[in-house]
C-alpha cells in the first residue's frame, strides 16, 4: 500500500511542514470560498445599498483582480520570497473582507471586492508554491488533489453557506467570516513557515510588465463579460477588445526584450508550462460553465426546486473530488504522466458529447447526472497532474512565476467558460422570464459545446505535450525545454 503525503514518522520538523501546508491550503479555500459565498446575499446587498444594476460588478470586479495578480504575485514570490508574498496577499484578502463588511454603499463594496481579489489572487497561486518547496515532486500529486477538494468544498458549501449567513445574521456575515479563518492561518504560518533564501532570485520588479497584464488581463475579462451582456460598461466590447489585443501585444514584447521581465521567458516558452496552462484553462472553463448553469436547467427543464437542484449538481463535484486523487496512484507506479493527461482528457471530451446527446435525446434526471460525473471525474484527474507538471518543469527558482501563470489561465479559463456558457444559456431560455418554468423550451444540448469544444482543445494539447517524467528537468545551461 503506498504511503499517503501524511504518513511519514512524527517529528517537530513534520509537524511544522503539516501546519504550514495545511494553512496555506486554509487561505486557498478561503479565495476559492469567496467566488460563490457572495451569490445567495446579493438581493440582501442590492436592497441595502441600493445601485442594484451595479450589483454585476461585485462579482466582476472581484475576478479581475484575481486574473490579472495570480501572475504577478506568483513572479513576486520568486523576487522577495515566499513568506513576505503569502503574506501581503492574506492581508491584502482580509482587509478587503473588512471594507466589503463595513461598506455604506454599492461603490466602495465594488472597491472592497477588487481589494479582496487582489488578495485572493496571491491565496490561489503561493499555495502551490509552497507544496512545490515543502513536498518532493513525486508526492506532490497527493496535495494538489486536497487543493481541487479543497475548490470542490469551497464551490458546494459556498450558496448554501451564504444564504444561511444572509438570511440569519446579515449579509455583511458573508466577509466577516473570513477574519476567523485567515486569521488563524496568518498565525500558523507566522510561526512556522520559515522563509528559504534559496528560492530568492536577484532580479528587480517589473512594474511596466505588470501594468500592462493588469490592463490585458482586465481588458480581456471586460470584454468577455460585455459581449455576453452579463455587465454593462461605458466601452464597448469591441473597444476593449481592441485594448485588450494591444496590451497584451505590449506585454509580450516587454516579456521577450526586458532584461528582467516579470515572467520569466523561460516560463513563458516552456511546452509543458504553456501546454499544461492551455488544459487547465479549458478544464476551468468547461467547470465552472457548467456548474454555474446546471442549476438552472434542473429547475427551468426538470422541475426541481432549488434546493434539489443544487444537490442535483453534486454529481460532477462528486466526480471531481473522487478522480483528483487517482494521480497520486498513478504516478506512485510510474512518473511518467503524458499518457495519463492524453487518455483522461480523451475520455472527459466523449463524456462532454455523451452529455450533448444526453440532453438532445434522453434528459433525465439520472442520465444528466450520469454524464456530469463522468466529466466531472475526469476534469478530477487532470486538475492535479498540470499542476505537477508544470511545478516539475519549472525548476526551484521559476516555480513562482509558472504557478502564477497557471493561476491566471484558470482564472482566464472560469471567465471564458462563464460567458460563453451564459451566453448559449440565454438563447436556448434557460435564463430570464422561462429560467424557473418546466415547459417545451427550445432543446438544451448546445449548452454541452462550450466544454466539448473546451475539452477537445484539451486534448489536443495534450497530445502535444513532452513525454517526460517527474523530476526530470533540462540542466540551466540547456535553455528552456521544447521552447516554441
Amino acid at each position: 500500500m503506498t504511503a499517503g503525503p501524511f504518513s511519514e514518522p512524527a517529528g517537530d520538523v513534520v509537524r511544522r511542514e503539516r501546519l504550514v501546508l495545511l494553512a496555506a491550503l486554509m487561505t486557498l479555500f478561503l479565495a476559492a470560498l469567496e467566488q460563490t459565498i457572495v451569490a445567495p446575499a446579493m438581493a440582501d446587498i442590492g436592497a441595502d445599498l441600493g445601485d442594484a444594476h451595479l450589483l454585476p460588478w461585485v462579482a466582476t470586479g472581484y475576478l479581475l483582480a484575481v486574473t490579472a495578480v495570480s501572475p504577478i504575485l506568483g513572479a513576486l514570490a520568486d523576487i522577495v520570497g515566499r513568506r513576505p508574498t503569502l503574506f501581503l496577499s492574506l492581508g491584502l484578502f482580509l482587509a478587503g473582507s473588512v471594507l466589503a463588511a463595513l461598506s455604506f454603499d454599492m461603490m466602495m463594496l465594488i472597491g472592497a471586492r477588487i481589494v479582496q481579489g487582489a488578495g485572493a489572487g496571491g491565496l490561489i497561486s503561493l499555495p502551490f508554491v509552497v507544496i512545490a518547496d515543502k513536498v518532493p515532486v513525486t508526492r506532490r500529486a497527493a496535495y494538489s488533489a486536497y487543493v481541487s477538494t479543497m475548490f470542490a468544498i469551497a464551490t458546494l458549501l459556498g450558496p448554501p453557506g451564504g444564504g444561511v449567513l444572509a438570511q440569519y445574521f446579515h449579509w455583511s456575515a458573508v466577509f466577516w467570516i473570513n477574519l476567523p479563518l485567515g486569521g488563524a492561518a496568518f498565525v500558523a504560518l507566522a510561526l512556522h513557515l520559515e522563509e528559504d533564501p534559496t528560492t530568492r532570485r536577484a532580479r528587480k520588479i517589473d512594474f511596466t510588465g505588470a501594468l500592462l497584464l493588469v490592463v490585458a488581463a482586465g481588458a480581456s475579462v471586460l470584454a468577455l463579460d460585455v459581449h455576453a451582456g452579463l455587465i454593462a460598461f461605458p466601452v464597448s466590447g469591441t473597444g476593449l477588445t481592441v485594448l485588450a489585443l494591444l496590451a497584451w501585444l505590449g506585454f509580450a514584447l516587454r516579456m521577450a526584450t526586458a532584461r528582467a521581465p516579470l515572467v520569466p521567458l523561460q516560463v513563458m516558452t516552456d511546452r509543458t508550462i504553456l501546454l499544461s496552462s492551455i488544459g487547465l484553462m479549458a478544464c476551468q472553463g468547461s467547470n465552472i460553465g457548467l456548474s454555474l448553469y446546471l442549476p438552472l436547467y434542473f429547475q427551468s427543464r426538470l422541475g426541481l426546486s432549488a434546493s434539489e437542484a443544487g444537490f442535483a449538481t453534486l454529481g460532477m463535484l462528486g466526480g471531481i473530488t473522487i478522480g483528483a486523487y487517482l494521480p497520486a496512484r498513478m504516478l506512485a507506479r510510474s512518473r511518467r504522466y503524458r499518457t495519463l493527461t492524453v487518455i483522461a482528457s480523451f475520455a472527459t471530451l466523449l463524456a462532454s458529447l455523451l452529455l450533448a446527446l444526453v440532453f438532445a435525446l434522453v434528459p433525465t434526471l439520472g442520465a444528466v447526472i450520469v454524464a456530469t460525473a463522468a466529466m466531472g471525474f475526469g476534469i478530477g484527474v487532470l486538475y492535479p497532474v498540470f499542476q505537477v507538471a508544470t511545478q516539475n518543469a519549472a525548476g526551484r527558482d521559476k516555480v513562482g512565476a509558472a504557478v502564477g501563470l497557471l493561476s491566471f489561465m484558470r482564472a482566464a479559463g472560469g471567465s471564458i467558460g462563464v460567458a460563453t456558457t451564459g451566453t448559449i444559456a440565454v438563447a436556448i431560455g434557460l435564463t430570464g422570464e422561462a429560467a424557473g418554468l418546466a415547459g417545451p423550451q427550445a432543446s438544451a444540448w448546445p449548452l454541452a459545446l462550450v466544454p466539448a469544444a473546451m475539452m477537445l482543445a484539451c486534448f489536443i494539447a495534450m497530445l502535444a505535450l513532452p513525454d517526460r517524467e517527474l523530476g526530470d528537468r533540462p540542466p540551466a545551461s540547456a535553455g528552456p525545454e521544447g521552447a516554441v
